[in-house]
Order: C-alpha cells, then sequence, then structure tokens
C-alpha cells in the first residue's frame, strides 16, 4: 500500500510540474490583459488565447473566456476573433460532453471564417468537428470530415495541419480495427510532424503507435512509442497526452508480465482521472486494473473492480447515445439550414439575374424610346379604332346572346303551351272518355229493362246492344287515351315499364289513371269494370310496386317521373 502511495505522490506530483508551467504561460496573459493598454481586438485575441490554453486544462474557465471574446468581438464586429471565439467554444463544448452545442459553435465559426475569406481557420473548425464526431463514436461522418479538412490543407500546403489530421483519422481506423491503414495514416502523422519538429503532434502520434502496437502484440515497439509521448507531453505540458500515455504504460507492464510497476501507474492513473472527472480514462485505467488483478489471482478484487467496471461503461454508453442523439438532431438542423440557404442562394441569384434583365431592359427601352415616341400616336389611333371594334362586336355579341335568350324563352314559352294545351286535350278526352262509358252504360241497363217487353221489342233491342257493342269498343278507345296520355306524360310508362318489368298491360292502364289523379269509379267506368274491380286492381298494383301501407299511388308515380 506504501508503494502504491509513493506512485501516486510522483505523478501528481509530475502533473503539478505542468500545472505549474501551464499557468506561468496563463498567468503572463492575464497580466497582459488587466494591466496592459490593449485595444479591444488585441483584448479579444488575448481573451481567444487564454480560452485555447485552458482546453487542456480547465474547460470551464475555456468556456468563460470564449464567451468574454465573443461578446467583445461581437461588439467590435471583429470577424475573425468571432470566428476564434466559436471555435474556441466549440471544443470546450465538447470537451464537457455537449456534441449539439459543440457542433453548433464550430459550424458558426467555419461560417464566419468563410465569410472573411479565412480558409485555414474555417478548415480547422471543420477538423475540430470531426473530432467531435468520433468522440461519439460517428465514425462515417469523422472519416467524411477529417478527409474534406486535407482537402484544404492539401491545397494550402498546410503540411502540419495534415499531419495532425492524419493522427485523427488513423486513430478512428485504429477503433475499427483497420490497423494496417491506421499504422500508415500515424506513422506519415509522426513524419510530417518530426520534420516540422510539432511536438505536441509527435506525442499524439506516438501515443496513437503505442496504443496500435500494444493491439498488435508488438511490446517493443509499444515500449518506445509510449516512452516518447510521455516525453514530450510531459515537455509541453499536456496533462491530457500524458495521462493516456500513462494508462497506456501500465498496459504494457502488465503485457509484460511486470505487475508491481503496473499496478504502482494504472492506481496513480485512475486517482487522476477521477480527480478530473475524466470518465474515459478512469474505465480505461479500470479495465486494465481488473485484468492486472485477475492475471494476479486475485479474482475477488477483480470482481469488484469488474462490477464498477460495467457501471462505468453503462454510464458512458448512455451518455454517448445522448451525444450522438443531440449529434444526430443538430445535423438535421443543419441540413435544413443549409436547405434554406441554398434557397436563399438561388433566389438572390435569380433576383440578381432579374435585376440584370431589368437593367438591359431598361437601355433598351432608353434607346428605342425617341422610335416609340413618333409612332405612339399611330398606335394610339388604332388602339382606339380597335376599341370601337372591339366595343362594336361585343355589342353584336350582347345582341346576338340576347335575341337567342328572347328566342329560347319564346320557344320554352311555345313548349309551355302545347304542354298546356296537350293537358287541356287529355282531360277534355278523359272527361269525354268517362261521360261516354257512363252514357253508355246507362244505355244498356235502359235497353235490358225494355228486353223485357215482348218479342218484337226484344229483337230490336237485341240490335241496340249490337250497336253499344261496337261503340263500347275499350282497346280502341285505350290505344286513343294513351296516345293522348303519352304527349303529355311522355316517359311515364317506359320508365314504369323499365323500374317494374313485371307489371301488366292492366296494370298500366291502372297506372295511368292514377296518375291523372281519377277517382275509383272514374277509372272503373274508364276501364268498363266495377268499382270494386278497380280497388281489387289497385290492390294488386301496390303489392307489385312493393309499396309501404302509409305510401300514397299518386304520390309514388310523381317521385317516378321527378328521377328521370
Amino acid at each position: 500500500m506504501k508503494r502504491i502511495f509513493l506512485a501516486l505522490m510522483v505523478f501528481l506530483s509530475t502533473m503539478g510540474h505542468l500545472h505549474a508551467q501551464s499557468l506561468e504561460e496563463i498567468n503572463s496573459l492575464i497580466d497582459t490583459l488587466e494591466f496592459g493598454k490593449s485595444t479591444p481586438v488585441e483584448k479579444v485575441n488575448i481573451l481567444n488565447q487564454l480560452g485555447y490554453n485552458y482546453w487542456v486544462i480547465d474547460s470551464q474557465k475555456s468556456l468563460e473566456y470564449g464567451n468574454q471574446a465573443l461578446s467583445l468581438a461581437l461588439e467590435q464586429d471583429y470577424k475573425s476573433g468571432i470566428a476564434m471565439a466559436q471555435r474556441v467554444l466549440g471544443v470546450a463544448y465538447w470537451t464537457q460532453g455537449h456534441p449539439k452545442k459543440a457542433l453548433e459553435n464550430l459550424n458558426d465559426s467555419q461560417t464566419v471564417y468563410l465569410e472573411i475569406g479565412d480558409s485555414e481557420g474555417a478548415t480547422n473548425a471543420l477538423m475540430n468537428s470531426g473530432m467531435v464526431y468520433a468522440d461519439i463514436e460517428e465514425y462515417s461522418k469523422a472519416l467524411e470530415v477529417y478527409n474534406k479538412a486535407i482537402d484544404t490543407y492539401t491545397a494550402l500546403n498546410l503540411t502540419d495541419r495534415i499531419a495532425t489530421t492524419f493522427t485523427k483519422i488513423g486513430t478512428v481506423l485504429m477503433e475499427q480495427k483497420q490497423y494496417p491503414e491506421a499504422k500508415e495514416y500515424l506513422t506519415n502523422a509522426l513524419k510530417i510532424h518530426s520534420e516540422n519538429n510539432f511536438e505536441y503532434g509527435q506525442a499524439e502520434a506516438h501515443n496513437r503507435l503505442g496504443r496500435l502496437n500494444l493491439n498488435l502484440g508488438q511490446l517493443e515497439l509499444a515500449s518506445y512509442h509510449l516512452g516518447r509521448a510521455l516525453e514530450l507531453s510531459t515537455k509541453i505540458d499536456d496533462e491530457d497526452g500524458l495521462l493516456s500515455s500513462t494508462i497506456q504504460m501500465g498496459r504494457l507492464h502488465r503485457l509484460r508480465g511486470e505487475f508491481p510497476q503496473a499496478e504502482e501507474i494504472l492506481i496513480a492513473s485512475y486517482a487522476d482521472a477521477n480527480l478530473k472527472k475524466l470518465r474515459k480514462y478512469k474505465l480505461s485505467a479500470l479495465r486494465e486494473l481488473k485484468l492486472l488483478r485477475k492475471e494476479e489471482g486475485n479474482l475477488r478484487e477483480a470482481l469488484i473492480l469488474y462490477d464498477e467496471f460495467i457501471l462505468l461503461k453503462d454510464s458512458i454508453f448512455n451518455a454517448t447515445k445522448s451525444k450522438q442523439i443531440a449529434a444526430l438532431a443538430f445535423d438535421n438542423e443543419l441540413r435544413q439550414k443549409q436547405q434554406e440557404i441554398a434557397l436563399l442562394k438561388e433566389n438572390e441569384q435569380v433576383q440578381n439575374l432579374t435585376n440584370l434583365l431589368l437593367s438591359l431592359g431598361l437601355i433598351a427601352i432608353s434607346t428605342i424610346g425617341f422610335l416609340m415616341f413618333r409612332h405612339q400616336k399611330v398606335k394610339n389611333n388604332k388602339n382606339k379604332e380597335l376599341i370601337a371594334q372591339q366595343k362594336q362586336l361585343s355589342q353584336s355579341k350582347e345582341a346576338l346572346a340576347k335575341t337567342e335568350l328572347e328566342n329560347a324563352h319564346l320557344k320554352e314559352q311555345e313548349l309551355q303551351n302545347k304542354l298546356n294545351f296537350k293537358n287541356k286535350e287529355l282531360t277534355s278526352y278523359t272527361l269525354n272518355f268517362v261521360q261516354k262509358n257512363q252514357l253508355l252504360a246507362q244505355l244498356e241497363q235502359q235497353i235490358n229493362e225494355l228486353g223485357k217487353g215482348g218479342k218484337d221489342m226484344e229483337k230490336k233491342v237485341l240490335e241496340l246492344k249490337r250497336t253499344l257493342k261496337i261503340n263500347t269498343n275499350m282497346d280502341r278507345d285505350w290505344q286513343d287515351f294513351r296516345r293522348f296520355f303519352e304527349e303529355v306524360h311522355s316517359t311515364f310508362i317506359s320508365r314504369l315499364n323499365e323500374k317494374h318489368p313485371e307489371v301488366s298491360s292492366n296494370d298500366l292502364k291502372i297506372a295511368a289513371l292514377v296518375r291523372l289523379n281519377l277517382n275509383v269509379k272514374e277509372s272503373a267506368s274508364i276501364l268498363g269494370i266495377s268499382p270494386e274491380s278497380a280497388k281489387t286492381a289497385r290492390y294488386r298494383l301496390r303489392k307489385k310496386l312493393e309499396l309501404q301501407p302509409e305510401q300514397e299511388l299518386l304520390d309514388y308515380f310523381l317521385q317516378l317521373e321527378r328521377d328521370i
């Protein structure tokens, strides 16, 4: 236990030394800010530098300085300062685990950089957004962003930024277990950083190559790269890189079977990660401590560490998913915003084209204005003549339409008069028909009475009966009646036959008489039957038509005609 405590103190004292070096530069900037006679623009630059320096030390202070820089830059309309402040805020939000806010600020930073023509600044912000996507395990999106950044860095011949992006791509490929491709990117990154003497980039590349060789089981190569990473991170005050490499060094000792050294390093790393609330590094340290205890045979402590490891892993997994959802929401919002911008640009292009066409039109109008003036009078006269002709044509059309309307009214009146005449003729014929049959029936009754007066009288009565029979030819009378009826109600019988094909000719006669609103007695007289027989015929017709008891025949027939 004493050995572990001493290791922890050594590690913490190293970190304290790094803090002291970093704080020395930070304090110098703060003194310049507070006591120097700086212009507002210079203050923005100092605030942004402070926010930049605090990225790997204290993300909350990085946010505070970034917000101060942004507020002052907005007041001064200092575009470069605005863009850098938004980049500082984006990376600070990323380190705090807020990917949506990080991506929003980094995207805004790119936009401002592009507005002022700073391609390098815009690409730096783009590359930072790739780091956010990689952190939330959106590897495809991260690689897409990194490759876009490389294209611009290559065009600008910024080899150090190309190398940094190579390191990011190699890290993503390593997470995807594409080790040969990852090694190629990381080796190229280390070579370029070494040529440029960029120590931070060298430290990062050595760290990743150390992890890669540990994954491949190449322990000697891993030892070399991790040793170089620790040396460089210590020199440049890179706390994050130092902690990452220290945990990997503990892993190396475990894989070599050097358990005491591994224990000292991993316990110190775990304590530092826990103190700084760096959960991913804490998880890495826990994983290695769990495996160490298992390989030592201390299964009870390995199980305790495993339980803590699973709880932390689940927590990080849930946080990662939440970050992915937040990033997805940002991507959707960004896509919608880009569509709106594209639409605005398209509208602007259309407006510009419209303005150009209008300008050309005005020039053309000015050029031919004199000629138009000379011909305007002639044109006006022609227009007046045309208007007069159009007016005359319009009046002719109105008169014609009026005449046609009057003709239509006259024709309608003529048809209505004809229909009224036919109605009167049908009514007159029907009344004559009824009166005739009533008269003939009365004569027949009287003749029957006369037939009782002797043989000579009986002979004369028979002759009179034959005469009556000839004059009571119902078929001929019905045909005449039907002709008059159909002239007035042209579709009634055909419609009734169509809807009720089962009705007989006698049913049609009954229906026609009902349609004329004749009572039973009048119907019986026309049909030459008794009123009771007429009632029975009506009853049979109702059954064939399947009418309800409360439904009147006449109402049904009227409705039948209206439905045509």
